[in-house]
């Protein structure tokens, strides 16, 4: 014979079924938000009519005439001429070995033609003083009345020694 299960074994089968019901039993869905409705055109805009004004012409003055403005550049490459034919000059000064190739002067001259000063510069090279003071000698003997410079003219040069 076949035992009937207890009353408290009944209680349990029933209670997980309800559990597992309540775990399987399905959610209803969620509601769907309403779609706004689209906005309305905006108004018309007023359009005024446009307004015609008669401007009387300026009188405007003439334009200055342009400044001489290459008359700097054109007294520089005058003068950069002059020493171009002047630098075979500088051949006599005596070159030690490991002289720099190049050599760059800033030199001044003033409005009359006269040599104020001459910079020399070796590209970080250091010259040797006899060479140095023979160069800027000759340099300062430059005179370039020919030339007819305006005003004292500042002019940076670089000369190829050796050649």
């Amino acid at each position: 014979m076949a035992s009937r299960p207890s009353r408290k074994g009944r209680w349990v089968a029933a209670a997980a079924l309800l559990v597992l019901l309540f775990w399987l039993w399905p959610t209803p869905p969620e509601p769907i938000p309403p779609v706004p409705p689209p906005e309305p055109p905006p108004p018309p805009v007023a359009v005024a009519k446009p307004v015609t004004v008669k401007k009387k012409p300026v009188a405007r003055k003439s334009a200055p005439p342009p400044a001489p403005a290459p008359v700097a550049s054109s007294q520089r490459a005058l003068l950069r001429r002059a020493m171009e034919a002047r630098a075979p000059d500088l051949r006599a000064c005596p070159l030690p070995p490991g002289v720099p190739p190049t050599l760059g002067a800033k030199i001044r001259v003033a409005k009359g033609g006269a040599t104020q000063s001459a910079t020399l510069s070796s590209g970080g090279q250091r010259l040797p003083r006899e060479l140095s003071d023979c160069l800027r000698q000759h340099l300062l003997k430059w005179e370039f009345s020919d030339v007819g410079l305006t005003s004292d003219v500042e002019i940076f040069v670089d000369f190829a020694l050796g050649k």
